[in-house]
C-alpha cells in the first residue's frame, strides 16, 4: 500500500510540473519553432536561431524575422531575411546597430552598418569589419548557411 501511494505521489508530481512547463511554454500565446543552432566562437557562446511572426519591411521589400539567441544575452539580435528566398541581402540588428549583409559578385559578406550613438559604434571593431566584407565566395548562398554565417561572425565584429 505504502508503494502505490509513493507512486501517486510521484506521478501526481510528475504530472503538475509537466502543466507548468507547458503552461510557461505557451504563456506568450505562441510557441517559436527552432530554426537552427551553432556556436559562434567568442565569448557571445553558443547560438540558437528561432523563427517569428514578424515582418521586416525595408525599402519596399518583406523580410522575415528570425531571433538570435547566445549564451551571452548582450549579444542577442534578430535577422531579416528577404521573402523572395534571393540572395540580395540579410539584416542583423539590435535597438543599437543594424548591420546589411549582402550577395555580389565578389560573395557574400557585411556591407553596411548603421549605429545609435557613437559609443555604440566605438564598440565595434574596424578592422573585422573589413575581413567580414567577404565570409564566402561564391555569388549566391543559401538561406539557411548565411544565417548560421551571420549568427556565427557578427559576434566577432564586437570588440
Amino acid at each position: 500500500m505504502k508503494s502505490k501511494v509513493n507512486y501517486l505521489k510521484r506521478f501526481a508530481t510528475a504530472a503538475v510540473a509537466l502543466l507548468f512547463v507547458c503552461g510557461a511554454l505557451f504563456a506568450d500565446g505562441e510557441a517559436t519553432e527552432v530554426y537552427m543552432t551553432g556556436s559562434s566562437n567568442t565569448t557571445a557562446g553558443d547560438y540558437v536561431v528561432t523563427g517569428t511572426d514578424d515582418v521586416y519591411h525595408f525599402q519596399g521589400q518583406e523580410f522575415t524575422v528570425y531571433n538570435v539567441y547566445y549564451d551571452n544575452p548582450s549579444h542577442n539580435m534578430q535577422i531579416a531575411v528577404p521573402e523572395n528566398g534571393d540572395c540580395k541581402s540579410f539584416i542583423a540588428y539590435t535597438d543599437g546597430y543594424w548591420f546589411m549583409y549582402n550577395c555580389t559578385k565578389d560573395g557574400f559578406g557585411v556591407r553596411k552598418s548603421l549605429f545609435k550613438s557613437p559609443a555604440v559604434r566605438d564598440g565595434f571593431d574596424a578592422r573585422e569589419y573589413q575581413n567580414q566584407s567577404v565570409l564566402v565566395k561564391t555569388r549566391k548562398i543559401e538561406q539557411d548557411q548565411a544565417v548560421g554565417l551571420i549568427a556565427s561572425y557578427l559576434p566577432k565584429l564586437q570588440g
